[in-house]
């Protein structure tokens, strides 16, 4: 019985080198073609008379360069996109229920206490203020970061077990 390779951490995890990402969001929204020459391990693009991949150092001897990038690392790529927007969207959806909720709170304390209409106005414009605000600091902020650390962590297991796939070790 064999032990399953170790995770790779997030730092091990060779994908995806910049011209890579720029490459596979361009196939993603424009519809580019997958074709040219890629490292045989990373994927990273490569010129013709490159002999070792630029981003992960492999020789194109020890891997051989391959003509696409395999449809298993584009769907790795999709899902990383796919969980970083959902962690920053999450966040950002829940700033705004903060701002509605403050809102409705101190609404309802000018009810309750017979604020003047002035009150109301003021309270009105705080929601406006607070609904730009707050979705901005938690989805763009701290939901960008959390997404960003959450989508690396879960490609990183992805790319593992890509790895033991095709019987390689990170």
């Amino acid at each position: 019985m064999t032990a399953a390779p170790p995770a790779a951490s997030v730092e091990d995890v060779p994908l995806f080198s910049a011209r890579l990402t720029e490459l596979l969001d361009t196939m993603f929204k424009s519809g580019a073609p997958n074709a040219g020459r890629f490292c045989g391990y990373c994927y990273t693009p490569l010129d013709a008379q490159r002999d070792a991949c630029p981003h992960c150092a492999r020789s194109t001897a020890e891997h051989p360069p391959v003509e696409q990038v395999p449809r298993e690392v584009l769907l790795m790529f999709r899902q990383l996109r796919r969980r970083e927007s959902l962690v920053v969207n999450s966040y950002a959806y829940a700033g705004l229920l903060l701002a509605v909720a403050i809102f409705i709170a101190s609404f309802a304390v000018i009810f309750f206490r017979g604020g003047g209409i002035w009150w109301y106005v003021g309270v009105t414009g705080l929601l406006f203020v607070l609904a730009r605000v707050l979705p901005g600091l938690l989805g763009g902020y701290w939901g960008d970061q959390v997404g960003y650390r959450y989508a690396r962590r879960k490609l990183a297991e992805d790319w593992s077990a890509y790895q033991a796939g095709r019987g390689e070790q990170a």
